[in-house]
C-alpha cells in the first residue's frame, strides 16, 4: 500500500517544475482569495487588476476603494491605474509620516506608495496573452510587484516566474482532473538571485515578496502549514505533477484544431485563440506560452434566435453536451485503433475532465467559452457541427 505523499515533498516538486525559489499549497478558491489571506495589500495599498468580469470576486475579498480594474491588457493601462488621485496623496501622507519606509515586507498597512499588480498569463473574454517580459519591465519602473494568475496555462504551459513576475498563483483545479476535497491554489515566488555570467544579480522585489508570503503562509520549509491542503487531495496534485505533459499536450493540440475548425465555420462569428492571426496577441504569445498555446477557444456565434444572449449561449451549451456525449459513444465504437484516439491516460485518483462549454459572464454577444478535455479533437468537431446546425435552425416545435 503505498503512503501519502509529505506537503513538503509535493511543494517542492512543484517549486521545481515552476522555476520557483519556494510554493506554498494553501487551500483558497481563487488569486483575490490568496492576497486576501496573506495580507500583503492593505488598506492603503492599490491593487490594479485586469478585467471587468473578475470586479465582484475581488471586491468579495478586498472591500476597498483603491482596487482598480482596467479594460485594456497594455503596460500602460496598468501605470495609469495605479497612479494614485492628488487627494488619496494626501490622506495617505496624513496617515504615515514622511519618511516612513516603503518596503512590501512590512505588515499590510504599515508602509507608504505599495503597488501591486494582478496580471493573468492568458485571461479574459478575448484570452488575452500578457507579454509578461514587458509587464515585468513595466513593473519594475512603476514600482509594481507583480503578481501572475497561470490557472488556464497552468505550470505546463507558462512558467511566469522565469519571465519576470514575482508571484505566480494558480489555481489547481485545472491541473488535477478529479475534484479536489477543497479547492486548492499553489503560490510560487521567484528567487531573489539570479545569474548572469559571472555576476549575480538581486531582486529586492523578489525578496519582499518571500517575506510577505512567509508573514501570510508561515515558513515554506514547514513540514505541513496549518493552511496546508489534506492528505488526499496532496495525492492528487503530486499524481497530476507527475502525469502533466501526457494530459495537457493533447489538450492544448486538440484546442488547437478546435480553433482552426470554428474560424471557418459560418455560423461562428469571431474566435479567440492565440494561435490564430487574428488574435491580438498572436505575435508575442509564442515568446510567453510553452508546448501550445493554451486548451480553452473562446467563440461567439451569429444567427441566434430572438432571445436573451446569457440564454442563447446556455442553450448552445446543453446541446453541445448532448451532441458530445452520443458522438463520443459512436466515435469510441468505430475507432479500431489507439492510433486514432488521443492516449491521455487517467490518474490514479479519478477519470480524465471532458470537453466541456460555458457561456462568457457579462457578455454582450453570444459568446461561449470551450475547455478541452481528453476526447479526440474530432469526435469535439462533430459534436459542435451538431450543435451548431440545431442552434441555427432549430427543429419545429
Amino acid at each position: 500500500m503505498n503512503s501519502r505523499p509529505a506537503y513538503s515533498q509535493v511543494a517542492a516538486a512543484y517549486a521545481q517544475a515552476a522555476g520557483a525559489r519556494a510554493t506554498w499549497l494553501v487551500r483558497a478558491r481563487n488569486a483575490f482569495e490568496v492576497i486576501a489571506k496573506t495580507g500583503m495589500v492593505g488598506a492603503h495599498d492599490r491593487l490594479v487588476v485586469y478585467g471587468d468580469t473578475v470586479l465582484d470576486r475581488c471586491l468579495d475579498v478586498h472591500p476597498w476603494q483603491n482596487v482598480s480594474v482596467v479594460d485594456e491588457f497594455t503596460c500602460d493601462a496598468f501605470v495609469q491605474a495605479g497612479a494614485m488621485p492628488h487627494a488619496e496623496e494626501v490622506e495617505r501622507a496624513r496617515l504615515v509620516p514622511e519618511g516612513s519606509p516603503a518596503s512590501y515586507a512590512h505588515p499590510a498597512g504599515m508602509a507608504a506608495d505599495r503597488l501591486f499588480w494582478l496580471v493573468p498569463s492568458v485571461g479574459g473574454p478575448q484570452l488575452r496573452t500578457a507579454d509578461l517580459r514587458a509587464f515585468s519591465r513595466a513593473a519594475q519602473e512603476a514600482g509594481a510587484l507583480l503578481i501572475v494568475d497561470n490557472t488556464l496555462m497552468t505550470v505546463y504551459g507558462c512558467h511566469p516566474l522565469m519571465q519576470g513576475a514575482h508571484i505566480c498563483i494558480e489555481n489547481l483545479d485545472a491541473m488535477v482532473d478529479a475534484p479536489l476535497e477543497e479547492p486548492v491554489v499553489a503560490v510560487s515566488v521567484a528567487r531573489s538571485l539570479a545569474r548572469r555570467g559571472r555576476r549575480h544579480l538581486a531582486d529586492p522585489r523578489a525578496e519582499d515578496a518571500h517575506r510577505l508570503l512567509s508573514f501570510g503562509f508561515g515558513s515554506p520549509d514547514a513540514v505541513e502549514p496549518q493552511s496546508a491542503p489534506a492528505g488526499e487531495d496532496l495525492a492528487a496534485i503530486d499524481a497530476a505533477l507527475d502525469s502533466l505533459a501526457a494530459r495537457m499536450q493533447p489538450r492544448f493540440d486538440g484546442a488547437n484544431a478546435i480553433a482552426s475548425y470554428l474560424s471557418c465555420h459560418a455560423a461562428v462569428g469571431c474566435v479567440r485563440y492565440p494561435a490564430l492571426a487574428t488574435h491580438p496577441d498572436h505575435l508575442h504569445a509564442p515568446t510567453v506560452l510553452e508546448h501550445g498555446f493554451g486548451p480553452a477557444v473562446s467563440f461567439c456565434l451569429r444567427g441566434a434566435p430572438a432571445e436573451s444572449m446569457r440564454a442563447q449561449a446556455t442553450r448552445f451549451a446543453a446541446l453541445f453536451e448532448e451532441a458530445r456525449v452520443a458522438s463520443a459513444e459512436s466515435f469510441a465504437a468505430a475507432s479500431t485503433g489507439e492510433s486514432v484516439v488521443f492516449d491521455a491516460p487517467a490518474s490514479a485518483f479519478g477519470k480524465t475532465r471532458r470537453t466541456h462549454i460555458v457561456p462568457i459572464a457579462d457578455s454582450k454577444t453570444c459568446c461561449l467559452r470551450l475547455y478541452m478535455g481528453a476526447e479526440h479533437p474530432l469526435s469535439i468537431v462533430d459534436s459542435l457541427d451538431q450543435a451548431l446546425r440545431l442552434f441555427c435552425n432549430p427543429p419545429e416545435p
